[in-house]
């Protein structure tokens, strides 16, 4: 057929797929598709045209009208009854446009942010820093090292004698050592002699003096004391520790009335219970002494 201007380009790589109506028996619905026994795999339902018995197919990706296709394989939404016809036609495999002749991508048909830094030749994109373009706040912490500065900075650093900002005299007496900011002379020489302790201000109340300081007599009362911070060891001897009681003055001794422990009484110990006196399973009480239940 003759076309007015170019004839149109072949582009569509049309394939007829080999028959599978031989495999209808009213019972599968998946079948291999394949054009000369070669398998094809369309990426969605939309490139394939079907038809059983003369009536088009309605491509259905989900599978549930129609058909769908799965890999190389057709899958009906209903099984092709024994008998039924069929043809049918790929129609979308890819083209190759081929290698696109040198310089004629331009700028308009890269997409924006395709081009990666692999894709950049070394050298070929070089940025220049202005004249005083790195600022102090552009410069990292601890960045510059000794090879970034100038010579004669380094000079002076390695020789101590360079102080930014200070005076000759000041800078002399850091060398010597014997400048001290903000301290008379007096403080300076007892800083140096490592004899110079700063005063503390005199104290009064509970807590007495200006250099080692003093608790007062019977200052630490009962509600400056930590719950748990007393140990045996800090109990006078003389202190007479009673057991559990009630009443005033502890008129009433008591104890427990059942032991849920290992315990042996020395041959050289007297022990007392008042009872009744119940000994729990598992435990017992050895008594190699006296022991009265009263």
């Amino acid at each position: 057929m003759a076309y007015i201007g170019n004839s149109p380009a072949n582009v569509g790589n049309y394939q007829i797929l080999d028959d599978i109506s031989s495999s209808f028996n009213g019972s599968l619905t998946t079948f291999a598709l394949a054009t000369n026994s070669v398998a094809i795999t369309p990426t969605k339902a939309g490139q394939v045209l079907i038809s059983i018995n003369g009536v088009l197919q309605e491509p259905d990706n989900t599978g549930t009208d129609g058909f769908k296709v799965s890999a190389s394989n057709v899958v009906f939404s209903s099984a092709p009854a024994s008998g039924d016809t069929f043809w049918g036609v790929f129609q979308g495999a890819a083209v190759d446009i081929g290698t696109p002749s040198d310089d004629v991508v331009d700028t308009i048909h890269i997409k924006d942010n395709a081009i990666t830094a692999d894709k950049i030749a070394a050298g070929a994109v070089v940025a220049d820093i202005a004249t005083g373009g790195v600022t102090t706040a552009k410069i990292a912490d601890d960045a510059v090292t000794v090879d970034k500065l100038a010579n004669a900075i380094n000079t002076e650093i390695a020789a101590n004698t360079a102080k930014t900002g200070i005076t000759s005299g000041q800078a002399s007496a850091i060398t010597a050592n014997t400048a001290k900011t903000g301290i008379t002379s007096g403080q300076a020489s007892a800083i140096t002699a490592n004899t110079a302790k700063v005063t503390n201000a005199t104290h009064t109340g509970d807590v007495t003096g200006s250099g080692a300081l003093t608790i007062a007599t019977d200052a630490v009362t009962t509600t400056k004391i930590l719950d748990g911070a007393i140990t045996a060891a800090k109990i006078n001897s003389a202190v007479a520790l009673g057991g559990p009681s009630l009443g005033t003055a502890s008129v009433i001794r008591t104890n427990a009335q059942t032991i849920s422990e290992n315990i042996t009484i020395g041959s050289t110990t007297n022990g007392m219970s008042a009872g009744p006196i119940t000994i729990a399973d598992g435990y017992t009480v050895t008594v190699n002494g006296n022991w009265s239940v009263v």
